[in-house]
């Protein structure tokens, strides 16, 4: 275990959902989790919660994403919150990838969709505690809450 870890010791999650293949890497301490993900042109995440707040920077191309009921259209250098316990989800509706970078608090290292490749930055002396084991929690499809409410602002 190192605080400083190699972009190359990081391993990348290369995820297949029909004919969509989309990328994450992940780290995390005791108190939070960053990832990158970079979703292509299309994807759709299914809508989820998930019992920590969560802050995005979009560092390339654009993306809808939609909180509750409402929606934020993203664009290259923009920030978003999104509350812990909030159902939320993102939309690349562009013809082109987008990432993402995700910052969770606390950390989401112990969701299956994260525990497989995320990479602990901890010293040598330091033993990995962490703070809370958020989930994401994603809804069912017959659920009341329906997203296509939010999507219609976006369209």
């Amino acid at each position: 275990m190192s605080l400083h870890v190699s972009a190359t010791d990081v391993p990348e999650d290369t995820a297949r959902v029909g004919v969509m293949t989309f990328t994450t890497t992940a780290v995390y301490g005791n108190e939070s989790s960053l990832m990158i993900a970079t979703r292509p042109p299309g994807y759709h995440s299914t809508p989820h919660t998930h019992e920590c707040e969560q802050l995005n920077w979009l560092q390339a191309g654009e993306v809808w994403v939609f909180i509750e009921d409402r929606a934020f259209h993203m664009r290259v250098g923009d920030f978003l919150r999104v509350p812990a316990g909030a159902v939320h989800w993102a939309w690349n509706k562009s013809d082109a990838p987008c990432t993402l970078v995700e910052v969770h608090a606390p950390g989401m290292q112990h969701d299956p969709t994260v525990a497989a490749f995320a990479v602990g930055l901890f010293g040598e002396r330091e033993e990995p505690d962490p703070a809370g084991t958020p989930m994401n929690r994603f809804l069912p499809e017959d659920s009341d809450f329906d997203p296509r409410i939010a999507e219609e602002q976006a369209r």
